[in-house]
């Protein structure tokens, strides 16, 4: 794909989108006496806001939106002269996967230096040496950029 076209001059840009109707799902663990106590334990933690919080006596087991059936994908576009910033739902989704990225690489890390049973004597301020490739210096450096942008 090209921003050109054959004659070199650029192509006008669109905002092309869809839309198609979900439906939220939120499943909790309660335990209650009866489904309507469970429905009502429930109901007064949505209403609190706190039916979100992944506790131990209320475990968030699903929470996704899924899509309508019997729906046909439809798309629209509206010409525009300049891309707009991206909405913050990009920059969740891109915070998201970045997260992914440094768990990751927190975890090469963590393979890469001495086990915590051989450093647990060590003066906290003891500094601890370790080797890292070019390509992995570069990668942390891009993700922490993605991170910075979100």
């Amino acid at each position: 794909m090209t921003d050109t076209s054959p004659t070199n001059q650029p192509l006008p840009a669109y905002l092309v989108g869809y839309s198609l109707d979900h439906a939220h799902r939120v499943v909790v663990g309660i335990r209650a006496a009866s489904a309507e106590a469970a429905r009502a334990i429930a109901r007064a933690a949505f209403d609190a806001g706190t039916l979100w919080d992944d506790a131990p006596n209320m475990p968030l087991l699903y929470d996704d939106y899924e899509e309508l059936d019997g729906q046909v994908l439809s798309f629209d576009a509206t010409g525009v002269t300049a891309w707009p910033a991206a909405d913050v739902s990009v920059r969740a989704v891109r915070l998201h996967a970045a997260a992914h990225q440094l768990l990751a690489f927190a975890r090469l890390v963590d393979e890469r230096l001495p086990q915590a049973a051989a450093i647990e004597t060590w003066h906290p301020e003891a500094l601890v040496s370790m080797t890292l490739t070019a390509g992995k210096v570069r990668e942390l450096r891009a993700l922490l950029g993605t991170l910075t942008g979100c």
